[in-house]
């Protein structure tokens, strides 16, 4: 790539840009605004560049598309990026992403996801601290395959960035008030702008209430939906000369939220043994379906269940986070340190096997505290020879309970788990390109890490009844793992034209290890699982075509994944368990294509489709478990597309306009665990969306009518499968049709 089409980002230029320049570029260049097909600024390779100049997969969406999309937690890209697809767990309180079949099937707060989430360069470390909602966003950038060369937490997967709207010198704001259907109000704005000549502030909120749902629950003929949920951020630019700036941001969300109940799957034939021709046929029907205690859900209304609820069925949490962003120009180089800081918690009432029976009843409680500190130094200038290098240290703690109720089983008890996991890693990467020529660059990046994991557990069964059958749990176990990994990067790009680049990669990804959260009732069950690996090689093209009205980008790739983590479930004393370990090895290929154009100035076309076929190839299947060698992978469905539409209607006005946005997504059958079992999946489906706006004609004013899953299709977002034990299987539902008004005004 020629030096022309990458912006070096040095001290005093960062600010600047993301001051002013890189706001503006990211919506008034974005291809579903008003700008020209792919122009989004995104700094996924720790420089400013257009995402048509790197040289890996990623989808970039701007501010602006975000709001207009709808785009509310994270759980909602998997609706806008191919190749991505969201295991929303508990109606997306513990999202699960995958990204190219590379995911974690596990919800216990102590394990790593495989897709690293960062909100402006702050890894969350653990699934529970996903589910917040967005507000305020510059931009999203997804990034596919490993990242550990230039990011300060090592991932197997991929990145989700979500960056925020920066403090400006200028004077701006918005605010955005919506309505929608199930009394769901959420106002959110933001106010900034210049202090002094050298400090510039920005604060910015958002709150959404609701009041009921969509589900029911039979027993109590309570709506199950409401949502009490605020977030405050605020920030502070400091940047006294050309060559230093320093970012402070605080930041505090409080949620208070039902938590979606789950539909119970029986899978035991009714009035007979063994298990039914339904669920040996792949589908749900309670009517001739039973689980192991003889129970059935028989509300005819797939949206109403049946559950109890020892615990209840509200998530409490709270959320505070700090943030230091400094960097200074030495010329040469720019040196960026970012500290961040999250204290967590979080208690949650579930009923876990989704019956009207004290079967498995549970609380949850996650209380999380993470402190990162990243230094890194990227190069500036124009010469032939680029990089990033950086060291990083992390130290998490998490500290888990679990009550759970077992009254109306054969058990007949209260246990209580708890655990204490502390995580200290250590890591130096860096990344380096050389242009051989002007056109053909080389890439080389290594990573070393060191992590160290301290583990304490404990169980008691309560035995508030005085007759319990439970199994004695394990206690007292202290666990330690350490885990030194050497990865890294070779690529090649080729920029066979100014509107053509050609790249091609072989990297190395490595996540660590863990340790099973849920109970035990030998020690072997709490002995550690060992880290995984994946060896990524992709090939990919980025072009513009069309005097820059068309951009196509194309990428075929293939993923070696060895001693995958995975949830699976073994018999252990008798009792059926769902453990966490090393399942074994598989391979993912596949190839993914996005295509945007720009026909009119008034209309913007965007597609996006990935096919990908996962195989697991070795299985360590423990005695008494299945052997699924030969099965595709979780949450790794082998089609997934998405299509935004925006057309500016034709209407001749000096002070308005109208714009009528739609967007369509599908994705091909999922499984939800590694059975590869009809009933613990989704067949293929399409979601449909749609926005008309009316806007002022300087965007400072909108008026808004939107639409969510228009033809109301009720599919499964997440299920848990079960097959053979003691407690059912559980389906979580998708949102179904909801729609509402929107006002907006910026200034």
């Amino acid at each position: 790539m020629t030096n022309t089409r990458s912006m070096m980002l040095t001290g005093a230029s960062l600010a600047a840009l993301f001051a002013t320049g890189l706001a503006t570029s990211a919506q008034a260049q974005s291809p579903a605004s008003v700008g020209g097909a792919g122009e989004i600024v995104v700094t996924a390779q720790r420089r400013a560049e257009t995402v048509q100049d790197v040289a890996i997969s990623i989808n970039a969406f701007s501010g602006k598309q975000i709001a207009e999309l709808g785009v509310k937690t994270a759980a909602d890209l998997g609706a806008l990026a191919p190749g991505v697809s969201v295991n929303e767990v508990q109606g997306g309180l513990n999202p699960v992403i995958s990204i190219r079949g590379l995911s974690l099937n596990d919800t216990f707060g102590n394990n790593n996801p495989t897709v690293g989430v960062y909100i402006d360069d702050v890894i969350q470390p653990f699934t529970p601290m996903l589910a917040g909602q967005i507000f305020d966003v510059q931009r999203v950038e997804v990034l596919k395959g490993p990242q550990g060369t230039l990011y300060g937490r090592n991932t197997t997967g991929g990145a989700v960035n979500f960056i925020s709207a920066p403090p400006t010198f200028e004077p701006e704001g918005y605010a955005r008030a919506s309505y929608a259907r199930f009394d769901r109000a959420e106002i959110e704005g933001a106010i900034g702008g210049g202090l002094s000549d050298s400090l510039a502030g920005r604060f910015s909120f958002k709150t959404t209430q609701q009041r009921g749902g969509w589900q029911t629950n039979a027993v109590t003929g309570e709506t199950i939906g409401d949502v009490n949920e605020t977030s405050f951020r605020g920030q502070l630019l400091w940047q006294p000369t050309d060559d230093f700036d320093a970012t402070l941001k605080l930041g505090y969300t409080k949620s208070k939220r039902d938590v979606q109940l789950r539909e119970h799957v029986g899978y035991y034939a009714r009035g007979g043994e063994g298990f039914c021709a339904a669920a040996l046929a792949g589908y749900r029907d309670e009517s001739t379906c039973r689980d192991f205690f003889g129970y059935s859900d028989d509300t005819p209304e797939r949206r109403t269940v049946e559950a109890s609820e020892a615990y209840g069925h509200e998530m409490d949490s709270r959320n505070y986070n700090a943030q230091l962003t400094m960097n200074y120009d030495l010329g040469a180089a720019t040196l960026t340190s970012v500290t961040g800081y999250v204290d967590f918690r979080r208690v949650l009432g579930d009923d876990s096997d989704g019956s009207a029976l004290i079967q498995l009843d549970s609380r949850f409680t996650d209380d999380v505290t993470s402190f990162t500190q990243e230094l890194r130094a990227t190069s500036n200038g124009d010469g032939p020879a680029r990089y990033v290098a950086g060291l990083y240290f992390s130290h998490d703690r998490i500290a888990g309970q679990a009550l759970q109720a077992l009254d109306d089983t054969f058990f007949h008890t209260r246990a209580d788990t708890s655990y204490v996991q502390k995580t200290d890693s250590i890591a130096g990467f860096g990344e380096a390109g050389y242009k051989v020529t002007p056109q053909l660059e080389l890439v080389a990046g290594l990573r070393f890490t060191h992590e160290r994991k301290a583990y304490t557990y404990d169980a008691i069964d309560l035995n508030p009844y005085g007759d319990s059958t439970l199994p004695t749990p394990v206690a007292g176990i202290a666990r330690t793992l350490k885990e030194d990994n050497l990865s890294g990067k070779l690529g090649i790009n080729f920029e066979a034209s100014r509107d053509l680049l050609l790249y091609a990669s072989a990297s190395k990804g490595f996540k660590s290890g863990g340790f099973k959260a849920a109970i035990a009732f030998s020690e072997a069950e709490t002995d550690p699982f060992e880290g995984e690996t994946v060896y990524a090689y992709e090939a990919g093209l980025k072009s513009t075509l069309l005097d820059g009205n068309m951009t196509l980008n194309l990428a075929a790739y293939y993923n070696d994944w060895k001693d995958f983590q995975a949830m699976v479930t073994e018999i252990r004393n008798g009792v059926n368990v769902i453990v966490l370990s090393n399942a074994g090895d598989a391979r993912i290929y596949g190839i993914e294509g996005e295509v945007q154009y720009r026909p009119s100035s008034a209309l913007t076309l965007r597609a996006s489709a990935n096919l990908l076929d996962s195989k697991i190839t070795k299985f360590n299947n423990a005695a008494g478990g299945e052997d699924f060698t030969g099965n595709q992978l979780a949450n790794a469905p082998k089609f997934t597309f998405t299509s935004q539409a925006r057309w500016e209607l034709p209407i001749q006005s000096d002070s308005f306009g109208v714009y009528v946005l739609g967007d369509a997504s599908y994705k091909s059958n999922t499984y939800f665990s590694l059975a590869e079992r009809g009933l613990s999946s989704q067949d293929g489906y399409w979601l449909v969306n749609g926005r008309v706006g009316l806007h002022g004609q300087d965007d400072g004013w909108e008026l808004a009518a939107f639409a969510k899953n228009i033809f109301n299709k009720l599919y499964v977002s997440s299920a848990y499968d079960n097959w053979g034990g003691i407690f059912p299987s559980q389906n979580f539902l998708g949102d179904p049709a909801t729609y509402g008004v929107e006002v907006s005004f910026r200034f």
